[in-house]
């Protein structure tokens, strides 16, 4: 139940970050989940931009993009575990549904303050959690929380948009978070000319994939209620 490397095969999930953050930037993740680029999208629910309906209409697996930016005060355990309660109540208010997987706004849900109250959590909706690294990987797993095996994306707007890992997959589960979007300088985001990239990749790739060999070759593309055979996500 821990992890995924129970499976055989080699499974993708290519999972869009940031959805609420910016309204440019949900038509492109909505135009990613439209063309079938993007297997799941993580939703921002403390940002005012954050409408679910279009997701909802396109049949989109949503999870919850854990947002810890200051509103709460001090990042300290109280903190974080009554941020974390907020949002998650809120993204069940907005889906009428518990979220099908959690991870956190520049990996935030990893932090030391957030790690439990997000572990204690997805124990208690049963949803698979980010593992942001190896060590992260092996400390989610002991404590029975579901997580893909490997992850790839990229950080930075300076690095390549296309992991190279992604032509070379390992066998189990791996989840690729992007960020596709259409750029706008008033949002005030660093990545900003980078989610048009992830955007254009996304896509021709997909595009790829529907007439061609695909690059990540023999792997299934995968959404987290299948990789982890959950029913209903």
């Amino acid at each position: 139940m821990a992890g995924a490397s129970d499976h055989a095969e080699r499974l993708l999930i290519i999972t869009a970050d940031d959805y609420g953050y910016w309204p440019s930037y949900d038509e492109g993740i909505l135009a990613a989940v439209d063309s079938g680029s993007v297997d799941a999208v993580s939703v921002m629910t403390e940002r005012e931009d954050c409408d679910p309906d279009p997701l909802v209409e396109l049949g989109a697996e949503v999870g919850l993009h854990v947002d810890f930016e200051g509103r709460w005060g001090a990042r300290s355990g109280a903190s974080a575990k009554t941020s974390l309660r907020v949002q998650v109540e809120r993204f069940a208010e907005m889906f009428g549904r518990w979220p099908a997987f959690i991870n956190g706004h520049h990996h935030c849900h990893a932090r030391p303050e957030l790690a439990t109250p997000v572990f204690e959590m997805a124990l208690q909706i049963d949803c698979p959690v980010r593992a942001v690294g190896r060590d992260h990987r092996q400390w989610l797993s002991e404590r029975g929380i579901m997580t893909p095996d490997h992850l790839v994306g990229r950080t930075e707007p300076e690095e390549d948009p296309e992991p190279p890992d992604l032509r070379d997959l390992p066998t189990g589960v791996t989840e690729w978070f992007v960020h596709p979007g259409y750029p706008d300088a008033a949002s005030g985001s660093s990545y900003d000319e980078a989610r048009k990239e992830d955007l254009d990749l996304v896509t021709r790739l997909q595009l790829r994939a529907r007439f061609d060999q695909p690059v990540w070759e023999g792997a299934r593309r995968s959404r987290f209620g299948q990789a982890f055979d959950r029913a209903g996500t």
